[in-house]
C-alpha cells in the first residue's frame, strides 16, 4: 500500500522532474508562446502531465499503483535487479522515464526549433545545434562596436564551432575569452612635464581623494621620482603608472622611454597644465614613433578661466577661453611638424564638466577590445553614457556566461533555483551595488559631500531593499517573484530563444536595478551643484 505521505513525496518528484527537464507547466506555457502555439497543443504530445490525473470514483493511490503494475510489465517484473526496493522508488523510476521521454520529444516537434539543442553534448550532430549559433550572432549585432568586449575574430570562431556542431570547441574559445576578459592586466601610462597635475588626474580616474589611503602623492613640486604603479581599488587588473616627469635628472629624454618601459603600457596620457616644452613634443614623437596610442590632456582649465575671468571681469567668455586654450595647443603640435593627437582640456577637480566625459569614450575606443570590459568597469560615473557603457558590458558577460553554461548543460534547467542560488544572491548583488557606487559606503560619502541624511538617499533607491522579505515570506519566493516581474517586463524569459537557469535572470534584474539606482544618484548630484 502506499501511504498518504508516500503520495505526497511522489507528487513532489514529478514535479521536480519535470521542472528539471523543463516540461512543467510554466515551460510550456513559455515555449507555446514562443512558438505561437496553444499550450493545450504541446501538452498533448506529452505524457507527465496526466500521470496523477484519475477517472471518476478512482483515488491517486490506485492511479500510482496501476503505474506500478505497468513500469513491472515493462521492466519484467518488480524484481528484474534482483533486489527488492520500496513501490516508492520504483514509481521515481517510471516517472524519470516518462519525463525523459516527453522532454526528448518536446525536441522532435517541428514547430518547436527553440527548443533544438537543449540535449547538445560534446557529440551533437550539426542538426541538433543548429538554433545556438544564430542566436548567439543575433545577440550580439545588436550591440554597438563600441560597446563590445568580444573581438570579432573570437565572435567569428565561436560562430563557426556552432555551425559545425562542436560544441566542444565553442565551449573552449568562449571560456578562453572569458578568461581575458577578467584577467587581462590593463596598464595605462600618465606622463608629462614635472608639475602638471599626474598625480591629481591618476587619483581622479581611480576616484580617490587625495588623502585617502592609497593615493597618490599630490604636490606644487615634482613628487614623482620613480615609475609608481596604483591599482584601481575596485578592479584589480587596472593599473596606472604615475611616471617621472621626462626631463628629469634620471631619466634625461634620450633614455626616458626604454628607462619607463613603454612596452608594457596599453596607452599613453601626456599631461600638461601650462606652456608646452620641447621635452613634452619629443615624448609625443617618441611615443607616436613606437606606434603607441596616446593622448594629450590639459589640466587645471578651470584655474585658467577663473583667472581669466579675474583678470577681464567684463569681456570675459568662457567659451571663447576654452577655444582659445585648444587653438594653443594644436598649433603647438602643428609648428612644430607633430600630428595632432585627441586633446582634452579638464579639471581634476569637477570631472563630469569639460572634455573628461569625452577622454575616457576615447580610452574606451582605443584599449583593446578583450580590456574594455574592466577599463569601462574601473571608470567613474560622472555621465549617465559612463553608467549604461557600464550597463551593456556586464549585460554581455552575463549573457555570454549564460550561453557557456547552456552549451555545457546535458539537460535544461532554466526553471529551477538551486539552493546555491538562493544562498548566494546578495553577494551578487552587493558585487553590482558596489561596481556601481550604490554601495552602503558610497552611500554614506556622497550624503556626507552632499550634507543630506544617508537615509534620505537610501530611500530614493530600490537595490537596497531588493531582498527584503515579507513577514513568512522566504527568500526563494522573493527571488521567484522578482523572475516573474522580469520575465513579464522583457516579454518572456525566453526572448533570446535560449533557456538559461533563472540564477542569470535574476542577474539581469539585479544589474537592472543598480544601473538604474546609479542613474537617481547622479542626478541627485547634479541638482545639489
Amino acid at each position: 500500500m502506499l501511504s498518504d505521505i508516500d503520495v505526497e513525496k511522489l507528487k513532489k518528484s514529478l514535479n521536480h522532474y519535470r521542472v528539471l527537464f523543463g516540461v512543467d507547466d510554466d515551460s510550456l506555457e513559455s515555449m507555446a508562446k514562443d512558438a505561437q502555439v496553444s499550450v493545450e497543443q504541446l501538452k498533448k504530445t506529452l505524457k507527465s502531465p496526466y500521470l496523477l490525473e484519475t477517472k471518476k470514483n478512482e483515488t491517486l493511490g490506485e492511479k500510482l499503483l496501476k503505474h506500478l503494475e505497468i513500469f513491472a510489465s515493462a521492466n519484467g517484473g518488480l524484481l528484474a535487479t534482483g533486489r527488492y526496493f520500496e513501490k516508492n522508488s520504483y514509481l521515481q523510476l517510471h516517472f524519470l522515464d516518462t519525463v525523459t521521454e516527453d522532454a526528448k520529444l518536446l525536441l522532435q516537434l517541428p514547430f518547436l526549433n527553440i527548443t533544438k539543442g537543449q540535449f547538445s553534448s560534446d557529440t551533437s550532430s550539426p542538426e541538433d545545434n543548429t538554433d545556438l549559433e544564430p542566436c548567439f550572432a543575433e545577440y550580439l549585432k545588436k550591440i554597438k562596436i563600441e560597446n563590445k568586449i568580444i573581438p570579432q575574430e573570437t565572435i567569428q570562431s565561436i560562430e563557426l564551432f556552432l555551425q559545425k556542431g562542436n560544441i566542444q570547441g565553442a565551449t573552449s574559445v568562449i571560456r578562453d575569452a572569458l578568461e581575458k576578459i577578467n584577467n587581462a592586466p590593463i596598464n595605462v601610462a600618465v606622463t608629462g612635464e614635472s608639475g602638471a597635475g599626474k598625480s591629481s588626474f591618476i587619483n581622479a580616474l581611480r576616484g580617490v581623494g587625495p588623502e585617502e589611503e592609497g593615493a597618490a602623492e599630490e604636490g606644487v613640486v615634482e613628487t614623482t621620482m620613480k615609475r609608481t604603479p596604483y591599482k584601481h581599488p575596485k578592479i584589480k587588473t587596472l593599473t596606472l603608472w604615475d611616471l617621472p616627469g621626462i626631463g628629469t635628472q634620471k631619466f634625461p629624454p634620450k633614455d626616458y622611454l626604454e628607462k619607463v618601459k613603454f612596452q608594457q603600457y596599453d596607452f599613453f596620457i601626456i599631461v600638461s597644465a601650462t606652456r608646452f616644452t620641447k621635452l613634452e613634443l619629443d615624448l609625443a614623437k617618441a611615443v607616436r614613433f613606437i606606434k603607441k596610442n596616446y593622448c594629450f590632456v590639459r589640466t587645471k582649465v578651470d584655474f585658467d578661466l577663473e583667472n581669466q575671468k579675474k583678470s577681464k571681469p567684463r569681456t570675459f567668455d568662457r567659451e571663447k577661453t576654452l577655444k582659445e586654450i585648444r587653438s594653443y595647443c594644436e598649433n603647438t603640435f602643428t609648428d612644430n611638424k607633430v600630428d595632432v593627437p585627441p586633446i582634452f582640456l579638464i579639471s581634476n577637480h569637477n570631472l563630469s564638466d569639460y572634455d573628461f566625459p569625452d577622454l575616457i569614450e576615447t580610452l574606451n575606443r582605443d584599449i583593446p577590445v578583450l580590456k574594455r570590459h574592466n577599463f569601462i568597469l574601473a571608470m567613474p560615473n560622472i555621465t549617465e553614457t559612463v553608467i549604461q557603457r557600464k550597463y551593456s558590458s556586464l549585460h554581455q558577460l552575463i549573457w555570454v556566461e549564460a550561453f557557456k553554461f547552456r552549451l555545457l548543460a546535458t539537460f535544461p534547467v532554466d526553471n529551477i533555483l538551486l539552493d546555491s542560488d538562493v544562498e548566494n544572491p546578495k553577494m551578487t548583488l552587493n558585487f553590482y551595488r558596489d561596481l556601481f557606487g550604490v554601495d552602503d559606503k558610497s552611500l554614506e560619502l556622497m550624503a556626507k559631500d552632499l550634507q543630506v541624511p544617508v537615509e534620505q538617499l537610501r530611500k530614493k533607491l530600490k537595490s537596497p531593499y531588493v531582498l527584503e522579505t515579507e513577514e513568512e515570506e522566504t527568500l526563494e519566493e522573493k527571488l521567484l517573484k522578482y523572475l516573474d516581474k522580469f520575465s513579464s517586463a522583457s516579454g518572456g524569459v525566453l526572448g533570446t530563444g535560449l533557456y538559461f537557469r533563472k540564477i542569470f535572470y535574476l542577474h539581469f534584474h539585479f544589474l537592472d536595478t543598480v544601473t538604474e539606482d546609479a542613474k537617481v544618484l547622479l542626478r541627485e548630484a547634479y541638482s545639489k551643484n
